[in-house]
């Protein structure tokens, strides 16, 4: 009769199996992430909070990136968006984006090997490499939708990068039925050579398509925030303008002031992303800028940042932003709509009183005034 050694190797020869990764849900949940290119995300990512927040990266070097970023933030939610929406149209015989040549994968890589790219970088959350849907093509959204849920891993968010014009009646009930059929988180955006959402019709079924369907709201602003309280899933809030929404394939984006290099910075108080040199130019003429006491800003001007400092201007308007979260986070979920539309209304007040101060009109922006009224 054979016996066995406990202390032999052939008593430890069963394969070790590897932890199950966190579900996209689980983590994607209540999470206001922030979109930054390569070249400001190291610096962002040190002010983000583990436990609320998160970095998406992209650019072409973002797989790199993100692997010194795991390096240095153990438990810090990071992703890499693919660049399919910039390059892409999606069609029921070509889903996905798959380039020939994709951070060293040779030949074409397959679409698991895309996947895998984005977890051995160390992704906390992949991302299918989904192209742009233009408005009404139906049968490309079921089918992307139904290739999805053929995934099983739960890892997975689907974006879904629709044409603008799908922020219609006639369109809602449909973008509520194919969302709610996906296994995997949907994260979703509105794209457009302008301002995607420039209408308060827009801004209203944007709000309930994603409250609805507890969906994501991908590359946007304020609106993020203004879907989170409603019952979004979470809010991924771009760090610069190209970030906060994105331009078609073979559109052109329109900037609203070319001739600016200025960056946007959200003015404390307001909810209003102005460019530092149409401050200085057009606002704050006869008086001074408004100081800023963040941990970016330190008590300084907010009109101070130069088109050299754009990653600085960013994580002034990150802690802004943040501001908002936090106090949306501190309260219940059924006070969270009253709170938030509280600070709207604040925002449309303090407007008319720097109105006031400067001796010339001064309107909030749409989607703060449509709010404020809604």
């Amino acid at each position: 009769m054979s016996t066995t050694d406990p202390n032999s190797v052939r008593s430890f020869t069963q394969p070790a199996l590897a932890p199950a990764r966190p579900a996209a849900r689980e983590i994607l949940s209540g999470r206001v992430l922030t979109i930054s290119g390569c070249d400001g995300a190291e610096a962002m990512s040190h002010h983000l909070s583990t436990e609320y927040e998160g970095l998406v990266i992209t650019g072409a070097d973002r797989h790199a990136k993100m692997r010194r970023l795991r390096r240095i933030h153990a438990d810090l939610v990071l992703m890499a968006e693919p660049d399919s929406h910039a390059h892409h149209e999606s069609t029921p015989g070509s889903l996905w984006f798959l380039p020939p040549e994709d951070d060293g994968l040779l030949p074409a890589p397959t679409l698991d090997e895309v996947l895998d790219a984005q977890r051995t970088s160390g992704a906390s959350v992949v991302m299918l490499p989904s192209g742009y849907i233009d408005v009404g093509d139906t049968d490309t959204l079921r089918a992307i939708v139904d290739a999805a849920n053929a995934i099983p891993d739960a890892d997975v968010a689907l974006p879904l990068y629709l044409a603008t014009g799908w922020l219609r009646p006639e369109h809602r009930a449909f973008l509520v039925a194919v969302i709610g059929l996906s296994v995997h988180p949907v994260l979703v955006s509105f794209g457009s050579s302008k301002n995607p959402l420039d209408s308060n019709r827009k801004l209203a079924l944007h709000r309930d398509i994603l409250a609805t369907t507890g969906a994501f709201a991908w590359r946007t602003d304020l609106a993020g925030l203004e879907a989170l309280v409603h019952g979004a899933l979470g809010a991924a809030i771009g760090a610069g303008p190209g970030t906060r929404r994105f331009t078609p394939p073979k559109h052109s984006g329109k900037a609203r002031r070319p001739d600016d290099p200025t960056p946007y910075v959200l003015i404390p108080g307001h909810m209003h992303w102005m460019k530092t040199h149409a401050m200085q130019e057009e606002l704050y003429v006869s008086v001074a800028a408004p100081t800023c006491s963040c941990r970016e800003c330190h008590g300084q001007r907010v009109d101070r940042f130069s088109d050299k400092q754009k990653d600085a201007a960013a994580r002034h308007n990150h802690a802004m932003i943040d501001s908002y979260v936090q106090e949306i986070r501190s309260a219940a979920s059924n006070e969270r709509p009253a709170i938030w539309h509280g600070r709207v209304r604040d925002a449309v007040v303090a407007h008319e009183a720097t109105a006031a101060l400067v001796g010339r009109p001064w309107n909030a922006p749409d989607d703060i005034s449509a709010w404020a009224e809604g």
